[in-house]
């Protein structure tokens, strides 16, 4: 591998950084309770985020498109057009019913 190369790569691992993702309800049948995703540093769309997460799981785009689905960053709730960094914590919650 040349120089060039390897700083590509450095350049590509150092322009991403993660964000926790959690999952409640019924939504965490299909994804488990928590994931870690990793992201560009510089952040991106909770949308282009739930893509990415359908994306790894089979039945993940009928699972993040249940009716009544909520997310949240930080412990608030969000639309889709919200704005995730690195670091914050992503939580998707299905409705949840009882008496």
């Amino acid at each position: 591998m040349g120089p060039l190369v390897t700083q590509a790569l450095v350049s590509t691992v150092a322009a991403m950084g993660t964000v926790q993702v959690r999952f409640f309800g019924k939504i965490a049948d299909r994804f488990g309770r928590m994931a870690t995703l990793e992201i560009p540093a510089a952040g991106c769309a909770l949308s282009w985020l739930r893509m990415q997460l359908a994306n790894q799981v089979e039945g993940g785009h009928e699972a993040l498109s249940e009716r009544g689905l909520r997310a949240a960053v930080d412990h608030t709730i969000v639309g889709d057009q919200a704005w995730v960094s690195p670091g914050q914590e992503v939580a998707f919650l299905s409705m949840f019913s009882g008496g």
